[in-house]
């Protein structure tokens, strides 16, 4: 037994919030937020899920190769490797100490980005020909999933307010060999002139937010994050949603996502946003994910709190511009 299993608990009876705040190391202010909404027995396993060490988890390049090939050279190389159940280019890695020295790596057959991460760019399902904007690109793992998903044919505007994060993107389009990737820098909160007039087909709005779905790979962010920072974070997203929707053409796509838990950030944003843009409607996210209706909230978005195959927590809604006239 150890030293911290001898020490007593706060009784679950007289203050349960403390007790599972306590067993569980998670703050307080998390616990009191998810025991009433998500009931004891899942908070206990949102705590418990935030408290695993998370798989590596990559994407594969199919410019380059297949998830079979990469996946039998991963394994002769002595790396345990599984295929992710839910996106058709993931693998799960298992054994593996220096991944950027692998030849797949230096090669760029794959780029290191946790399942839920790559449901986001299916969910943008982008088409070879068309012009995309991902408003908040750096470091580049959804700008490049969206090229490859095209078959680098078309472009890809990667947008971001740094210029030195910016430097990721490219090194990473380098790598992986994309040529539709074209970085700009550009703070689209303030000012979308860099992105130019023409409309785009389809935008993807990763947002900034509280990371609440991601805790496992950053486990000391929960003592320093504060609850205040989920209201900070919805306005810059509603802000970004209002300065990109009109950037879009009339019958194009908007996602919206996060890695975060939070209704506030995520479901309310969406609900916000509607009722500032009736010529946006939600299209469902259910028909991808026939076989994992899990995943898929009753509204139509994709949310991977909780789910049983190994991914962050991750949220996303995909909505339809209406065209002119409707």
């Amino acid at each position: 037994m150890t030293r911290a299993e001898t020490i007593p608990l706060p009784d679950p009876a007289d203050d349960p919030i403390l007790h599972l705040s306590v067993k569980h190391s998670h703050p307080e202010w998390l616990v009191k937020r998810w025991l009433p909404r998500l009931g004891p027995e899942r908070t206990v396993a949102l705590c418990a899920a935030n408290n695993e060490i998370p798989p590596v988890t990559v994407r594969v390049n199919p410019l380059k190769t297949t998830r079979d090939a990469l996946s039998a050279e991963l394994k002769r190389a002595g790396i345990d490797v599984m295929s992710c159940r839910v996106s058709s280019s993931g693998l799960m890695l298992r054994g593996v100490a220096h991944l950027t020295e692998l030849p797949a790596y230096q090669r760029g057959e794959f780029y290191v980005q946790d399942e839920a991460a790559q449901l986001v760019g299916l969910a943008v399902d982008p088409k070879p020909g068309e012009r995309i904007l991902d408003a908040c690109a750096a470091p580049g793992g959804k700008s490049t999933h969206l090229a490859e998903l095209m078959g680098d044919r078309g472009e890809v505007v990667a947008a971001d307010a740094g210029a030195k994060r910016l430097k990721r993107i490219v090194e990473n389009a380098g790598r992986l060999g994309h040529t539709s990737i074209r970085p700009v820098v550009a703070d689209v909160t303030r000012d979308s002139s860099a992105l130019g007039k023409t409309a785009y087909d389809r935008i993807l709005v990763d947002a900034p937010c509280s990371g609440l779905g991601i805790l496992r790979r950053n486990p000391e962010a929960k003592w320093y994050k504060t609850e205040a920072v989920i209201g900070t974070m919805a306005m810059l997203q509603l802000k970004i949603l209002d300065k990109v929707a009109p950037l879009l053409k009339h019958g194009g796509v908007l996602v919206y996502s996060t890695c975060t838990t939070e209704p506030e950030e995520n479901e309310n944003i969406v609900g916000s946003f509607l009722a500032r843009h009736p010529d946006f409607q939600i299209d469902s996210l259910r028909p991808l994910w026939p076989e994992s209706p899990g995943l898929v909230t009753p509204e139509g978005h994709l949310n991977t709190i909780l789910n049983p195959y190994q991914m962050d927590h991750f949220f996303a809604a995909r909505l339809i511009k209406q065209a002119k006239g409707e």
